[in-house]
């Protein structure tokens, strides 16, 4: 070994020995987004995947688990702010076709996942990009966030408009 290689080595050794990434992250992260747009269409598969209701706690992290289902309970039966499937950013999505573009690590049990969706039952067809946050949680892969060009982030997105209805049912009550 040359000293010009040794800086190198040690970088490699430091990664694969202090839990840097690991080889299998992202194609579990991968795995995990290819998993979740399996599901659509819905009506193709039987059991229905419910990524808001009974799957819910295999589809998010519980940070953002907590914000979708406080947006609900806020809502009072009514419609909330999240009025559509976040996962294929639709309400209907007859046609649709999803591609896994890339997936990245983005720190120690964190990744990156770019996913298009196309919509070809829409007039004209409409495509739409997703960005995943990913986060592993007890060895399994959990979205964190979810951006979208009209939605930069699902998680601010609930988070004001939960405390907006929180200021508001508390107006209601005065």
């Amino acid at each position: 070994m040359t000293l010009s290689t040794l800086p190198a080595a040690l970088l490699v050794a430091a990664l694969l020995a202090g839990g840097g990434v690991r080889a299998d992250e992202t194609s579990g992260a991968r795995a995990f987004v290819a998993g979740l747009y399996a599901h659509y269409p819905l009506d193709n598969h039987k059991p229905m995947f419910e990524p808001l209701g009974k799957d819910a706690t295999s589809v998010f992290d519980a940070s953002l688990l907590h914000l979708i289902r406080e947006d609900s309970r806020l809502a009072g039966g009514e419609v909330g702010a999240l009025d559509s499937d976040p996962i294929c950013v639709c309400q209907d999505d007859g046609g649709m076709i999803s591609q896994v573009i890339s997936v990245s690590t983005d720190g120690p049990r964190r990744a990156k996942a770019a996913v298009v969706l196309r919509f070809s039952a829409a007039s004209p067809p409409d495509i739409v990009g997703v960005t995943l946050d990913l986060v592993e949680v007890a060895g399994h892969w959990r979205i964190h966030d979810i951006h979208t060009k009209d939605t930069p982030s699902l998680r601010a997105f609930l988070a004001q408009s939960n405390q907006e209805q929180i200021k508001a049912n508390q107006a209601r009550k005065r």
